[in-house]
């Protein structure tokens, strides 16, 4: 079994994922799509958005507006989101590097490296490739919790987050057109057969494996449901 073998299976299931507000034109912005990298660190994604919504409610929508805020009145906008003072230092320290380096988020999107982000305090193996796969549009696939577990209960075990995430997208660019019309078949999102670009194939799996981890797993254990799931995607 690949990554293609895993994704096509994933769709099999019906899995509710399109909702998943990384996606494209989900309605975030840029910034908030960067500013959610850091918020979305040890909480959850509702919290996340309520910590956008005061950001977005004191019209602070630039990166200049937030590299210019005081770190305390930063930390209290974000607090929904938890960790806020911690987190309000690492987003204004992301922010005023990116600044630095790049002078503004086209040119940051543009010409960011991976080894750059990785030596960001603050920034692990997932939340840079967050910022490339969704912010910057990189061919690289996100891997996270539920993909770990779904490894696992699949069978897998892998050494490290870049054995994972090389496991998890191995098959996916050669079976590109294939996926792309079984997804247009399943969930008709274009009236015409349309090919979805390669770094939107990543968020749509990396959507799906959360979709199915929110089903599947209760914790570090199966649900009921999960072990259903895990069944259908071990055979064939």
């Amino acid at each position: 079994m690949n990554g293609a073998e895993i994704f096509k299976k994933l769709l099999s299931l019906n899995l509710d994922f399109k909702e998943f507000d990384w996606l494209e034109n989900q309605g975030l912005s840029d910034v908030e799509l960067l500013i959610s990298v850091i918020l979305t660190q040890n909480t959850n994604w509702n919290n996340v958005l309520k910590a956008l919504n005061n950001l977005r409610n004191s019209q602070i929508t630039s990166l200049e507006q937030i590299s210019q805020i005081e770190n305390n009145e930063l930390a209290l906008l974000i607090k929904p989101s938890g960790f806020y003072n911690t987190k309000a230092k690492r987003l204004k320290d992301l922010i005023e590097a990116i600044l630095k380096k790049y002078n503004d988020l086209d040119n940051f999107k543009e010409n960011v490296s991976r080894e750059w982000l990785l030596k960001i305090k603050g920034l692990g193996f997932e939340s840079v490739d967050s910022i490339l796969n969704y912010l910057c549009k990189r061919e690289i696939l996100v891997v996270d919790s539920y993909t770990h577990r779904l490894a696992l209960f699949l069978g897998y075990e892998f050494e490290d987050y870049e054995e994972l995430r090389e496991f998890f997208q191995s098959g996916i660019e050669n079976e590109q057109e294939d996926l792309c019309k079984i997804l247009n078949k399943s969930y008709e999102l274009y009236e015409l057969y349309e090919l979805y670009e390669l770094y939107e194939l990543y968020q749509i799996f990396h959507a799906l494996i959360v979709a199915f981890g929110k089903l599947a797993f209760k914790g570090k254990k199966l649900s009921l449901e999960g072990e259903k799931l895990i069944q259908i995607l071990k055979e064939g």
